[in-house]
């Protein structure tokens, strides 16, 4: 073999050599690839279903039909633009519904809803609400400061706050007419009724009447807690709140400590329907009570506010019911 024909050879064999090593590297690359595209097909997540490992379904989407074969061969659903959402990977069978922003309650919307976010909810101009805008479901009017002047002015998250100096000033000049008043009123009435007893006008009336109706008085009273001792209002409760009225009812509820937005809660989940929110009310105003204190509570309260027609009518339907049953 001459020098020439060594040569040729040689560089056949580096020729053949290259082409082998740059094969086994293209080779090594696309296995690479594939392994990447394999790691990343379930980017969001996976989830367990039936033994087998599925891919999550991307946030802004709801799951149509779980994995069969491979991890990513299952099918998501987009949400409904301005209808539903969901903000997470995931694998439920829906969207969640948009929240609405209720102009009864005096809300309007900041953010529209999207595919991957709710709604957001904001107070109508003039209008405030000191609960958050995720626990916001109603906000009320902004207080209007009169001559003392507004000290801290209205936001969406925060009431007004008036000046207090002048209304204090005012307040206690007015408390101090007042008593003065009353001390006048008291000392009249003593000495009108001393003269009366002086004469026995005044002895006479207590005896014979006065005496006499507070005697009745009571034992009425005492009767009607001994009747309504331990009765279960529950069975009572549609006949009462026709009787009560809304009115009445918020007034009762006002009086027993439940705050002004739970109550007018009961009446913004039923914006048209008046007997509704008496009963939604009453409802809750007897859990909160207790099931068998309430019916005391109720006729007890009635009373003071003077509705004793109302209070009557209550006890009658107690009464009629409890002896049928």
């Amino acid at each position: 073999m001459n020098k020439y024909t060594f040569l040729c050879v040689l560089c056949i064999l580096c020729i053949v050599r290259s082409a082998t090593t740059s094969k086994a590297e293209q080779s090594s690359q696309d296995i690479t690839i594939k392994l990447r595209i394999k790691r990343q097909s379930c980017q969001d997540g996976t989830y367990q279903h039936e033994n087998k490992t599925c891919c999550l379904c991307a946030a802004g989407h709801h799951l149509d039909s779980h994995c069969s074969m491979n991890p990513d061969d299952g099918t998501c659903i987009p949400c409904e633009l301005d209808r539903t959402y969901n903000s997470y990977p995931n694998f439920l069978d829906s969207c969640e519904p948009c929240t609405s922003c209720n102009p009864k309650a005096n809300l309007e919307v900041e953010d529209k809803c999207t595919i991957i976010s709710d709604t957001v909810c904001r107070c109508k101009q003039g209008h405030y609400c000191d609960k958050g805008k995720v626990h916001c479901r109603a906000c009320y009017p902004c207080t209007i400061c009169g001559d003392e002047g507004t000290k801290v002015a209205c936001t969406t998250t925060n009431n007004t706050i008036c000046h207090d100096d002048q209304k204090q000033g005012g307040g206690r000049s007015h408390a101090a007419v007042l008593g003065s008043v009353m001390v006048i009123a008291v000392f009249l009435i003593f000495c009108c009724l001393r003269r009366n007893n002086k004469y026995g006008f005044g002895k006479k009336l207590g005896q014979n009447g006065g005496l006499t109706k507070m005697s009745n008085q009571n034992s009425k009273v005492a009767e009607e807690m001994q009747l309504l001792r331990g009765i279960d209002l529950w069975p009572h409760l549609p006949d009462i709140a026709k009787t009560l009225g809304w009115k009445d009812m918020k007034q009762v509820a006002e009086r027993s400590g439940m705050t002004i937005a739970t109550i007018e809660s009961h009446q913004l989940n039923y914006p048209n329907d008046t007997q509704e929110q008496c009963s939604s009310l009453l409802r809750a105003w007897v859990e909160k009570m207790g099931m068998t204190t309430a019916s005391k509570t109720l006729i007890q309260t009635l009373r003071r506010m003077n509705k004793n027609a109302k209070a009557d009518n209550i006890m009658a339907i107690i009464s009629n019911k409890e002896n049928t049953v």
